[in-house]
């Protein structure tokens, strides 16, 4: 059993190393290195915009949404689903820069990032990825007639479709910001 404990604790201990390691790493090389990708000023306004009229989506249907009224926003959401999925294909195609590429292959990194290291460095497709699979599901639901104002809202306001977008799109738009701020 002990040595179970311990080599938990090594395991633990080398993880810990390992990331102090690469912060220090970072700090140390200063403004040249960069981890991330390039800020693009245009899928940020992109991203913005679609914000804007996903929010305005949610507003418009905070009582609900039947399967007579859907016609009505059928339009929207293939212009939402649509437009995330374009932001969705260029924020997957961005290019890694050469550091995050080396340690990209790092099993250690992989370890930290959950099997996934890509995501630690550009996280946004994942994001985009859930986004869309929600308004996905919502313009399901309304088409159904089933879109009741607390699945849109959440009940007192906490959760549904408007809490878990907003969610995954301040993840989206923290990030891509980040980058924005690493240019200059």
């Amino acid at each position: 059993m002990f040595q179970r404990l311990e080599n938990v604790w090594w395991r633990t201990t080398q993880r810990a190393a390992f990331a102090v390691f690469l912060l220090l790493s970072i700090l140390l090389m200063g403004c040249a290195a960069r981890l991330s990708p390039d800020y693009d000023k245009v899928t940020f306004a992109s991203l913005s915009d679609l914000n804007v009229k996903t929010e305005t989506l949610f507003a418009s249907l905070s009582s609900g949404g039947s399967a007579q009224s859907f016609p009505n926003f059928q339009a929207t959401y293939a212009t939402l689903i649509g437009g995330f999925s374009a932001a969705l294909v260029t924020t997957s195609n961005r290019q890694t820069p050469a550091l995050s590429a080396k340690l990209l292959a790092s099993p250690q990194l992989k370890a930290l990032c959950g099997g996934e290291p890509e995501s630690c460095v550009n996280p946004t497709p994942d994001h985009l990825e859930k986004v869309i699979t929600l308004l996905t599901q919502m313009r399901n639901t309304h088409q159904r007639g089933k879109l009741s104002g607390e699945l849109v809202a959440g009940f007192n306001g906490a959760g549904g479709f408007k809490g878990q977008y907003e969610i995954e799109m301040g993840r989206v738009l923290f990030f891509e910001q980040a980058l924005q701020r690493s240019e200059t």
